[in-house]
C-alpha cells in the first residue's frame, strides 16, 4: 500500500520512481511498525530558479492555493487535540459527516507540481509551500529583504478541520497559523498584471486559488503581517 501511494503521487506529479530498497531489522521495530525515508531530485535552468526576489516589488499579489486538509504537518498537535477530544479515530468526524475521524485527518495532500508549473508560465515570481511552520514561518522564505507579506485572513474560510481543532483545544490563532496551513497549501507571488492568469492556471488544474494579500514595504519586524481574522 505504501509503495502504491508513492507510485500514484509520482505519476500525478510527472515524476519517475527509479529506485528503492527494503531491509528487515529484527529487534529494531515492533510488529506492524516500519520506517520510511525518501527524496526527490530535479533540475532547473539557472534563469528559471525561484524565487526571483530581485523582480519582486511592493504591491505584487499573494495568491493562496487551497489545501485539502491538514496535509502532512502538525500531527504532534493533532494527536494531542484528538486525545483531548476523547473521540476515537474510528468514530465519525465531527467536522466531516460520513467519515471516520482518522480518515478525515489523513485526507491526502494536494499535489501542486503540475499546477505550479503552469502558474510559472503565467508569471509566478516565487512560491511558498506551506508545510511545517504554517503560513507564518514558510511565507518569509520566498521574500527578499525589505518586503513583507500583508495577508488578509478574511480572504478565505478556515476549513472545518482546523476550526474544530482550534475549538477543542483552545488553540490561539497565532499558534494555529504557525503550525497548520489553515486552508492555504501554497502561496504564489505574481505581478498584479499576471495575477488572474496565475489563478486561472491553478483553476485549470482543478485547484482553488484566490488573492490573499500583497507584498508591502518591510518594517524590520515580522515578515508576515495579518489583517482581519480567520473565518470558520
Amino acid at each position: 500500500m505504501v509503495v502504491e501511494g508513492i507510485a500514484a503521487a509520482c505519476k500525478a506529479s510527472g515524476c519517475a520512481l527509479i529506485g528503492g530498497e527494503t531491509a528487515e531489522m529484527p529487534g529494531m521495530y515492533r510488529e506492524g511498525d516500519f520506517d520510511l525515508a525518501g527524496f526527490a531530485v530535479g533540475a532547473v535552468e539557472r534563469d528559471g530558479v525561484l524565487p526571483k526576489t530581485g523582480a519582486m516589488k511592493a504591491d505584487d499579489v499573494l495568491i493562496g492555493v487551497f489545501s485539502s486538509g491538514v496535509h502532512s504537518n502538525g500531527f504532534s498537535l493533532v494527536r494531542k487535540v484528538v486525545e483531548k477530544s476523547g473521540i476515537p479515530y474510528e468514530a465519525p468526524a465531527p467536522f466531516a459527516p460520513g467519515q471516520p475521524l482518522g480518515a478525515a485527518l489523513l485526507t491526502p495532500t494536494h499535489l501542486y507540481v503540475k499546477s505550479a508549473l503552469a502558474a510559472i508560465k503565467a508569471g509566478v515570481k516565487g512560491f511558498a509551500h506551506i508545510t511545517g511552520g504554517g503560513i507564518t514561518e514558510n511565507t518569509p522564505r520566498a521574500l527578499p529583504d525589505g518586503l513583507d507579506a500583508g495577508i488578509d485572513l478574511t480572504a478565505w474560510r478556515l476549513p472545518p478541520v482546523f476550526a474544530w481543532m482550534q475549538t477543542v483545544a483552545g488553540i490561539e490563532t497565532d499558534e494555529l497559523l504557525r503550525t497548520f496551513n489553515c486552508g492555504i497549501g501554497l502561496i504564489a507571488i505574481a505581478d498584479p498584471a499576471d495575477a488572474e492568469a496565475v489563478i486561472a492556471a491553478f483553476v485549470a488544474h482543478g485547484q482553488q486559488a484566490v488573492r490573499i494579500g500583497e507584498l508591502v514595504p518591510g518594517k524590520g519586524e515580522a515578515k508576515v503581517r495579518y489583517i482581519g481574522a480567520l473565518r470558520p
